[in-house]
């Protein structure tokens, strides 16, 4: 296959999340705007993002321990969900013992009460769904404040210039756009990286980093079509077995794996002949 005839990576996104904030002026950046008035140096920072410990597939989650802080964030990309509360208090309780196990001066089952780093915990919104609160609370969207346990996260949404989460969520924004006009292509990522580059949006990062950024966001394995073919095997299978309810467990499968590569919900109404409101269910 040559390279005119890759496509790009249905999981763009992710990958250069990752890329972004593994590079020490950018996770640098971001420490500070997710802990305002830390004033972290990049040697104040060990990051402690975890390699998909929680779950089968990868997410793009962020974990740092600075100035005996634990500061996490994880991205929402075009689709809104509340289990990433529940998520990152997961997140945050996996940390909390790989902190612990770690350190020998910590002993939880001393009478002394020890000393743990505190928690800071942020989402970052790439979607356009525009009436989100400014925060959500653990406690109150899953027990309707009646648990002991809470954790509250910021959400962070405002696209557009002068922070590394603005310009993260504008490039974004603008990959999504480029997508639903050329596909996922080589040339939306042209016209991505060139329209953020004359915005001003990760200039730097997309410039200095320019074939990184197409390495990523190219593949030579269609996610996207794999996920087709194995749609209509189940169908298929369903259909010979004429068994109704193999069929619908077959297809509510590949509804999950869809949404586990964070798939445009329109591409899974089209692919599963769902309603938007069944696939939503499944998150």
């Amino acid at each position: 296959m040559t390279t005119a005839n890759v496509k790009a990576e249905r999981k763009a996104k992710d990958t250069v999340f990752t890329d972004l904030f593994r590079i020490p002026r950018y996770h640098t950046e971001l420490v500070n705007i997710l802990a305002p008035g830390i004033n972290a140096k990049p040697e104040d920072i060990t990051l402690t993002t975890l390699n998909y410990v929680l779950t089968v597939r990868p997410y793009n989650d962020f974990g740092a321990l600075v100035k005996n802080r634990l500061i996490f964030c994880s991205e929402s990309q075009s689709t809104w969900s509340l289990n990433i509360v529940f998520r990152l208090f997961l997140y945050a309780a996996t940390t909390y013992q790989e902190y612990v196990d770690k350190r020998r001066d910590i002993d939880l089952y001393s009478t002394t009460t020890q000393k743990l780093p505190t928690l800071n915990c942020s989402v970052i919104y790439c979607g356009k769904e525009k009436n989100l609160p400014e925060y959500i609370n653990l406690n109150k969207e899953f027990w309707h404040n009646k648990s002991p346990l809470d954790l509250k996260v910021k959400v962070l949404r405002e696209a557009g210039t002068g922070n590394v989460v603005k310009e993260y969520i504008r490039f974004c924004h603008v990959y999504d756009e480029q997508a639903k006009l050329y596909g996922y292509s080589r040339t939306a990522i042209e016209k991505t990286i060139s329209i953020c580059s004359k915005e001003n949006v990760l200039k730097d990062y997309l410039e200095e980093r320019k074939k990184e950024v197409h390495d990523i966001m190219f593949t030579l394995f269609d996610q996207y079509e794999v996920m087709e073919r194995h749609i209509e095997y189940e169908k298929r299978i369903a259909r010979e077995e004429g068994e109704e309810k193999g069929r619908s467990e077959g297809i509510s499968d590949m509804v999950k794996k869809l949404l586990s590569c964070n798939t445009p919900i329109d591409y899974i109404i089209k692919a599963s002949g769902w309603s938007k409101d069944q696939i939503l269910s499944l998150q």
